[in-house]
């Protein structure tokens, strides 16, 4: 999207000509928590429902999901900057977002620890922030130190599954490739099961069997969905596994987790440890 590159550039460049941004909507978990880790969370007139920390996230009005915005939305706020997510979409109401003249800023997707530093130094620019910015760098700098050092002592190296079942749709996919599923395992030192191919797809028992993982990952909210742990380990698609079966079958926090944030290496480091726990056993 290269049109989306162009904004941001024009956006970043009124930033630094000392043009003051004063509502500012946020699109993506990722993004808010920067902006407020950073002291600029007063600029926020809206975000996306994904934004859910800090808890002073949640009091404010909401533009739809990250994924199925609608232009409308967005600009009902009169924002005089819009921050997104990579993952932001549907690109029709990106479009519309953009054709308004509203300086708009995307994030490039990108799901490694490492990726979140220069989320950071995006979004303090952003909104006027540097100063905080290069503290708060400095500190998830040093957290993805100790996660590396943690998970390199742990040297699990396990195959893994990232198992999908929102309530929602009912039907069972797995992730692939260029998704925060397939950051997180190779993050921990993992190898995808279904790489290879791109996004989620559907998950039959006889493809989770070929796979035979080490490990399965599922989302927490999509596990509480379905009933909790029991019902996903008994979900037709998986239950016959090997890992199922010998309840290798581990939740993810969707937030703290997938959405490759502040707070995500030293999450990461602390689920590589659970999973370490597990295999060792």
């Amino acid at each position: 999207m290269k049109w989306i590159t162009t904004f941001a550039a024009m956006a970043l460049a009124l930033v630094a000509s000392g043009h003051a941004q004063q509502r500012v909507v946020s699109v993506g978990g990722d993004v808010t928590e920067i902006i407020y880790a950073v002291g600029a969370g007063d600029l926020l007139v809206a975000t996306d429902s994904t934004s859910v920390f800090p808890e002073e996230a949640l009091q404010t009005p909401k533009v739809g999901y990250v994924r199925r915005l609608s232009a409308e939305g967005v600009l009902s706020v009169e924002p005089d900057l819009i921050i997104i997510s990579g993952a932001a979409g549907p690109e029709t109401a990106l479009e519309q977002i953009v054709a308004s003249g509203v300086p708009i800023i995307s994030l490039e997707t990108t799901y490694t620890m490492q990726s979140v530093l220069t989320k950071i130094d995006t979004v303090a620019k952003a909104v006027g922030r540097e100063s905080e910015g290069r503290g708060l760098r400095a500190e998830v700098e040093e957290a993805i130190t100790e996660a590396k050092t943690t998970i390199e002592d742990l040297d699990i190296q396990p195959t893994a599954l990232f198992f999908s079942s929102p309530p929602s749709t009912g039907g069972a996919s797995a992730a692939g490739d260029n998704t925060a599923a397939a950051g997180l395992i190779e993050a921990i030192g993992g190898s995808n099961v279904f790489a290879g191919r791109p996004g989620y797809k559907p998950l039959s028992l006889e493809a989770a069997l070929a796979a035979d993982p080490d490990l399965i990952f599922v989302m927490s909210h999509h596990a509480d969905g379905l009933g909790g742990l029991e019902q996903v380990i008994n979900h037709p698609a998986i239950a016959l596994t090997t890992a199922a079966q010998e309840g290798r079958v581990f939740l993810v926090d969707p937030v703290t987790v997938m959405q490759f944030g502040p707070r995500t290496p030293r999450a990461i480091a602390d689920l590589a440890i659970e999973v370490a726990d597990v295999l060792g056993d």
